[in-house]
C-alpha cells in the first residue's frame, strides 16, 4: 500500500496529535500509581509502562515517516 505525501503528512499530524495526548496522560497515570489509587482488586488503576512504550512507538513512527517524506522532497 502506498500513501501520498499529503497522506502522509496528514499521518503524521495525527499522530503528533495521539502522542501528545498520549503523553499528557501519561503524565496523570504517574501521579495516580504515585498516590496509589488501586482498584477493588488492590492493582493499581492504571499502568503507564505500556503508555510509554506506545509513545516511544509513536516517536519512531513521527520520525520514520519525517525522514520518508524529506527523502521524498529530494
Amino acid at each position: 500500500m502506498e500513501f501520498s505525501n499529503e497522506e502522509l503528512k496528514k499521518l503524521l499530524k495525527y499522530i503528533r496529535n495521539a502522542k501528545d495526548q498520549a503523553q499528557e496522560l501519561h503524565e496523570a497515570m504517574i501521579d495516580i500509581e504515585t498516590y496509589g489509587e488501586v482498584d477493588h482488586d488492590g492493582m493499581p488503576v492504571v499502568n503507564s509502562l505500556e503508555l510509554k512504550e506506545d509513545i516511544t512507538d509513536m516517536e519512531n513512527l513521527i520520525r520514520k515517516i519525517e525522514r520518508h517524506l524529506s527523502v521524498k522532497a529530494d
